[in-house]
């Protein structure tokens, strides 16, 4: 720890500033683990928040909630973890108590605790014990620092319920929407990827999709159909939040097929389909939000295991104090997964 006992922390005093600050290293409760932060990626909803579009964020606040570290200091009570040891935290406390935690959906729990003063965005974080995900030696902690987003998209692949030589639709490839290619491909499905952007579909066939279409170009309706003998997708993982690519990438599916809203649709807007077709066609519609501490830990398995390769998404390696220009990289969509170096691999 700093001898100073303070840290660089990334303040942001209201939307759309921030600025480097030196404050206090949190204080660590019994069951507490202070994790020295290696790096942190930048996630849509950082953008979001720090631009002021979401009222339930209040200010002000540290951002960053996409984490790996190393173990700093333990509670008095935390026996199982190691000075040094590497870890990828769980940035939200969910209250463990409400409706939606004790009936397996803690995601969507209804007190959750967002750590306003004590986001990624800086050298330490401290969180309980019970958020903690150790990290198997060896692995990247860049690599490690994807387990939240990956931990999210799991919970959409496992909604879509994949078999074995299924055809699943990845519509949008941007870093999320490459996470979800590599999760369908280890549950064994063939994976169509859709995006307008060559770099983007250029990784997705890097990373072993079967087939890679510009829908700018080539119509995807008759690319889904050619490519399916005229049965339609199993499955589609829609990245993009439009209510139009909801309404069209509905009528890709074949009979049985599910489709997952991955994406929030802002500014809001509203649907029109067919209910006859969900009904005669058995499609199922569903969405995902969020992930549990179960998903957490299968996407850190997965990530260990070299079956998603998180780090390859990576396309800008920044030092801390430039994540203003971080936010704006991912705000103007450029490249792909942008991440923050805090501390470095250490």
């Amino acid at each position: 720890m700093s001898a100073t006992n303070t840290m660089c922390v990334m303040w942001c005093e209201r939307p759309q500033e921030v600025e480097l600050r030196h404050l206090p290293i949190p204080t660590v409760g019994d069951d507490d683990v202070l994790v020295k932060v290696a790096y942190a990626a930048i996630c849509p909803w950082d953008v979001r928040a720090f631009s002021g579009l979401s009222s339930a964020v209040a200010f002000p606040r540290v951002l960053g909630h996409e984490v790996a570290g190393r173990v700093a200091a333990v509670g008095k009570n935390v026996k199982e973890l190691e000075i040094g040891q590497a870890v990828a935290p769980d940035m939200i406390v969910k209250c463990g108590v409400c409706k939606a935690c004790r009936t397996g959906r803690p995601n969507r729990c209804r007190r959750p605790t967002y750590l306003q003063y004590g986001g990624g965005y800086a050298d330490y974080v401290c969180v309980p014990q019970r958020n903690i995900h150790p990290i198997r030696p060896g692995v990247s902690l860049k690599a490690a620092a994807m387990m939240e987003p990956l931990a999210c998209v799991l919970r959409g692949q496992d909604m879509l319920r994949l078999y074995p030589g299924e055809v699943e639709l990845v519509v949008g490839l941007g870093p999320i929407g490459l996470m979800h290619l590599q999760v369908a491909r280890a549950f064994g499905a063939r994976v169509l990827a859709s995006d307008p952007v060559s770099m983007r579909r250029e990784q997705a066939q890097a990373l072993g999709a079967t087939w890679v279409v510009d829908p700018q170009q080539t119509d995807l309706t008759t690319f889904v159909q050619d490519a399916t003998a005229g049965w339609g997708v199993d499955a589609i993982a829609l990245t993009v939040g439009s209510a139009r690519m909801v309404e069209e990438c509905v009528k890709l599916l074949a009979p049985g097929g599910r489709l997952n809203i991955f994406a929030g649709i802002y500014p809001k807007d509203q649907v029109s389909l067919d209910p006859n077709q969900i009904h005669y066609g058995e499609w199922i519609i569903t969405g995902s939000s969020d992930s549990t501490p179960e998903n957490m830990h299968r996407a850190l398995g997965l990530i260990e295991a070299g079956q998603v390769q998180t780090e390859a998404l990576i396309s800008h390696l920044l030092p801390l104090e430039e994540l203003a220009a971080g936010l704006e990289l991912v705000k103007q969509r450029v490249g792909l997964k942008i991440v923050m170096e805090v501390n470095g691999e250490q």
